[in-house]
Order: structure tokens, then sequence, then C-alpha cells
């Protein structure tokens, strides 16, 4: 059996017989010999062309190398130059030597004076040292246990307290400040109840003729301290409302009458109380 080349002619024309040779199967398979022949043209005209290009590439590359390597030689060689005078104006400089101060001599003056003698015919007897007998038979008191008071007579050291200063007087004690409460066992109340306390309020507050004019109302809580005895301390503004309208109710419970003190253990203590006070445009 020969050799069948399926990309010839006459094979094609062998299959295609009696056939419709307009079909588009004829047509390719006539046609393939053709098509593989431009196919390999091109690939070969591809590969060329890209050798071309890098072998351009490459030469521009080498020319550019060659055109700039001089300049770089000669920037190479400043750079190292210039290093080489860094080192040796380096190896020149000396280090000055510091100046040190002059010592400054000051003349010292001899700090011990001597006295001459004084000669007497008479020796005081008062300024005589004493000897240890004549000092155990001494009537006086030693310095250390007696001093001398700011009214007179001799006052013991010992006998001094904390309190006291050398002319025997008592020095005041110093009054701590009292602890104020904000809870205690029994808090404070006004005679009467809360309900004498409003009434009191009403009655003695006066609203201010300003805030009157501005048609201000509203409602400022004061906190004040109720003293031991029941009596008002401290008033401090918790809630403000106008200026006018904060100081009339400062007045009115600084006036306030006495309270039922709270109570602490049994004790009577200071206690903080929070009151509010409303102001109303009828």
């Amino acid at each position: 059996m020969s050799k069948v080349d399926l990309k010839s002619k006459d094979w094609c024309e062998l299959v295609f017989e009696g056939r419709n040779k307009e079909y588009g199967a004829y047509d390719l398979r006539a046609k393939s010999g053709r098509r593989h022949l431009y196919a390999l043209v091109d690939i070969l005209i591809g590969i060329i062309a890209i050798g071309a290009v890098i072998a351009i590439f490459l030469a521009a590359e080498d020319a550019i190398r060659n055109s700039f390597g001089g300049d770089e030689d000669a920037v190479t060689e400043l750079q190292d130059l210039k290093e080489e005078v860094k080192k040796e104006e380096k190896k020149v400089e000396v280090k000055k030597e510091e100046e040190k101060p002059q010592e400054q001599k000051v003349a010292v003056k001899a700090s011990v004076a001597f006295t001459v003698p004084e000669i007497v015919d008479q020796v005081d007897e008062s300024k005589k040292l004493k000897s240890q007998d004549d000092l155990q038979n001494l009537k006086g008191a030693i310095a250390a246990q007696d001093y001398e008071g700011d009214v007179g007579g001799t006052v013991n050291i010992d006998d001094l307290r904390d309190n006291q200063s050398t002319g025997g007087t008592t020095a005041a004690p110093v009054e701590e400040e009292a602890k104020v409460y904000n809870v205690v066992e029994q808090m404070p109340t006004f005679p009467g109840g809360e309900a004498a306390l409003l009434k009191y309020i009403s009655t003695h507050i006066k609203y201010p003729a300003i805030a009157q004019e501005q048609e201000i109302s509203g409602q400022v809580v004061l906190r004040f301290v109720v003293k031991e005895d029941g009596s008002v301390g401290e008033v401090k503004v918790q809630k403000s409302l106008e200026k006018h309208c904060d100081e009339e109710a400062i007045r009115v419970v600084k006036s306030l009458p006495r309270f039922i003190p709270g109570k602490q253990q049994g004790k009577a203590v200071r206690v903080w109380y929070t009151l509010p006070v409303r102001y109303t445009i009828q």
C-alpha cells in the first residue's frame, strides 16, 4: 500500500467525489496546505523581528553606556579626590590646648588673736574658777531645770505643758472645723414638717421685680448646712435660675427658724440640707 498524503489535492478530490464541493469543508481541506505555509512564514518573520528588536536594544544600551562612561569615571575620581583632601585636612587639624585659668593668690589673715595677759595687784574672787566642792554646795539650781519667767521668779521647764507659754499663760486650743455629713441616722427636720417649711418660704419670699418684668420663672435649688444647734450655716446655690432670684432665695433661707438638728449615734452633728425654691408667675 502506497503512502497516503492526506494534504494532497488528489486525496481531497477523491474524498469529495460526487459530493457538494460548495460545502465549506471541501474548501478548508483544499486550502489547508497553503494556510500552513503562510503560518510558518508568519512565525519565521515574528522570530526575526523579535531578534532584531533585541539586537537594536542591546546596541543602543552599549552606545549609551559608552557615551556616559567617561563622565562616570570622572565623577568617581573627583569624589575620591575630595575624600583624600578631607582626610588630609583631618590629619592637619591640631587641638588647641585650653588655656588654664591663672591661679589667684588670696591673702589670708590670721584668724587667731592673742591677748596679752593683764597684770593686776588684786584678783577678783567672782571671776575665779569654782572647785567641785563649791559647785556641790551651791544653792542655785542648774539652768537646764530652772527658767526665768516673763513675769518674775523661776519656772520649772518640766512643768510646762504643750499649751502653756514660759510666762505661765495657757494658749487657746485651735478649734477644728466640724465635719458636715450628707446623710445621718436622724436627718434634721423643720418644726412642723416640710409643709410648714414650704409655707414659710412662700410667705416670706419676694418675687424680684426684674424677674417679673422679664417673665422669668423656674426653680432655684439651694444646699445649706444645718448646724448642731439647728441654725442655718453655709448656703450654696446648687441650681441657679437668675441672679436676683438666687439672692432672694438665699436671703429667705438664712432667715429660717432653727431646725431640729440631725443626729449621728445620738450626738447632734452638722448636716447638708437641700431645698428647692420655685418661682411661678401668676
